[in-house]
């Protein structure tokens, strides 16, 4: 029995970190592709604008670096949902395999690189957290671009932090790759160049010694980022206008959202982003829970408390990185005035909340430690505490993705449960000559969903107006809202005989849509 216990502890000693990796890994592999075809329960027009993208580079073979055909959008993570396009279809599913690979990506290169600076316990705290986070969850179980940000940052940390330990040239190319990679991502990156600028200018005031050993590295890694950079500078240098319209109507300097108080807004704007991981968070819910904050009582307390720890120790080169890594990716929010607090334009900071928070929690187990040296049931009662606040925080990130934000109306709504139900309807029900009456943004998810599936002609209301009157078997479809009264009185009276039939939601019995069938 000696003997069996003592390579146990030997197996775990040597092993643990691994297996508890793995199951953590299997964690968020359940977190992210759990009913993953069916939550979010429907199609943003967003994700759906991603998919007529993808149509134009598997279908016309128009390959761009920035497509501008809903607002100015950064291409490469489209040409990766193009292979799942190609392989599933343009199904729901398809778009959002991608942002759910990110996502378990992101949780690996945030353990390797938290490991690399802070040590291993940190880093499986770090990836615990990541794993359950339902806010993250959120963001990268659906088909937006910003869902590949937290994996960008991590692995530039990752190896960044590599090329500064080692000085091996490999290391500072690949950093520089995936730095220049990054601004092909989501607009929002660009800013973690001020962490890449100020930890060069940090290292050239304190370790002069560090720049003068890697001068040529340097000078490799530059000529990287230069060469994967340069496609992205050409397109935008062609079309300015294009390229930063998105961020300029969006500014806090923008007259229309400020009002004339640009300081004051931006003041607002920044206390309303600090506020969201403790008290308030984003009211969106394509981007979390509405209203509630972005991390639980415990996980936020101990990122006050890691930001503390880190702010005491800010001359060493690592905790320093890390701060300007949580407050300059505060700035795609924060420089902003529209839908504060923004937890989409804040994905940028994942890759230090959760390090942050695991060392607020390491620095708590190392007091308790310290505080009890020899004392073996106090020291187990610190660890079990902890045990059951990290495994109280997985089942709360469960609970509020899988069960409050997946039950609650409003993600329905969100998510176009109307576009979705009538595309679906179109690709089962479609008749000889199809018309949707409805606005163009609105219906992109029927778009997409009834590609090469079903056709039809969309008309606003001066369309159906207009339309003249002929014969044959035609299938009007209206989505419900506000305006559809007066369409429905349109068919009405132009096809007195025609049939109404209303299509309710299979979750809440809400109307979605009606279909007017005109035989003739």
């Amino acid at each position: 029995m000696k003997k069996t216990n003592s390579q146990l502890n030997t197996f775990f000693k040597t092993y643990g970190g691994y297996v508890i990796l793995a199951g953590i890994i299997a964690l968020v592999v359940l977190f992210k592709f759990y009913h993953l075809s069916s939550l979010p329960p429907g199609l943003h027009p967003d994700e759906a604008a991603n998919g007529m993208d993808i149509f134009r580079i598997l279908q016309n073979h128009d390959l761009r670096i920035v497509y501008s055909t809903n607002g100015p959008r950064e291409a490469l993570f489209f040409y990766i949902q193009a292979g799942f396009v190609a392989v599933l279809g343009n199904t729901i599913l398809a778009l959002r395999v991608a942002p759910a690979i990110f996502g378990i990506l992101a949780v690996i290169f945030v353990y390797l690189y938290t490991k690399d600076w802070f040590g291993r316990r940190t880093a499986l705290l770090a990836a615990f957290l990541l794993a359950v986070n339902p806010w993250v969850n959120t963001v990268s179980r659906d088909g937006f671009r910003a869902s590949m940000v937290p994996f960008m940052i991590a692995i530039v940390a990752f190896l960044g932090g590599r090329a500064y330990k080692s000085g091996k040239a490999r290391y500072f190319a690949l950093a520089a790759f995936f730095f220049g990679l990054g601004f092909y991502t989501y607009t929002a990156f660009a800013l973690f160049s001020l962490v890449v600028v100020s930890g060069l200018i940090y290292i050239a005031i304190w370790r002069r010694d560090w720049i003068k050993q890697n001068a040529k590295n340097l000078l490799i890694a530059f000529a990287v980022f230069i060469i994967t950079l340069m496609p992205l500078v050409v397109t935008v240098v062609r079309h300015p206008s294009e390229s930063v319209f998105r961020a300029s109507s969006t500014s806090f300097l923008n007259k229309d959202l400020n009002h004339g108080k640009p300081i004051q807004t931006f003041l607002e704007g920044t206390t309303k982003t600090l506020l969201q991981y403790n008290y308030q968070g984003d009211e969106n819910s394509r981007h979390n829970l509405p209203g509630q904050p972005l991390l639980n009582t415990f996980v936020g307390i101990m990122l006050i408390l890691g930001l503390l720890v880190a702010f005491s120790r800010i001359g060493r080169v690592k905790y320093a990185a890390v701060i300007a890594m949580f407050f300059v990716m505060f700035l795609p929010a924060i420089l902003t005035a529209e839908g504060l607090p923004h937890a989409l334009r804040s994905i940028g900071t994942v890759a230090s909340v959760f390090t942050l928070s695991a060392i607020g929690i390491d620095y708590l187990l190392t007091r308790w430690y310290r505080t009890f040296p020899v004392n073996g049931p106090a020291r187990s009662f610190g660890v079990v505490t902890i045990s059951l606040l990290l495994a109280l925080t997985a089942i709360i990130g469960w609970r509020q993705y899988f069960v409050a934000w997946a039950q609650d109306p409003q993600t329905y709504v969100a998510y176009n449960e109307s576009a979705v139900a009538l595309g679906d309807y179109l690709a089962s029900h479609a008749s000889a000559t199809n018309y949707v009456i409805a606005g163009g943004y609105e219906t992109l998810p029927t778009a997409y969903l009834t590609n090469k599936k079903a056709t039809y002609v969309l008309l606003d209301t001066k369309g159906l107006q207009d339309l003249p009157l002929a014969n044959g078997s035609m299938q009007f479809l209206l989505l419900a809202g506000d305006s559809v009264k007066a369409k429905i009185d349109i068919l009405q009276a132009k096809f007195p005989n025609g049939q109404l039939t209303p299509h309710f939601s299979s979750f809440n019995d809400k109307l979605l849509f009606y279909s007017f069938q005109v035989n003739s």
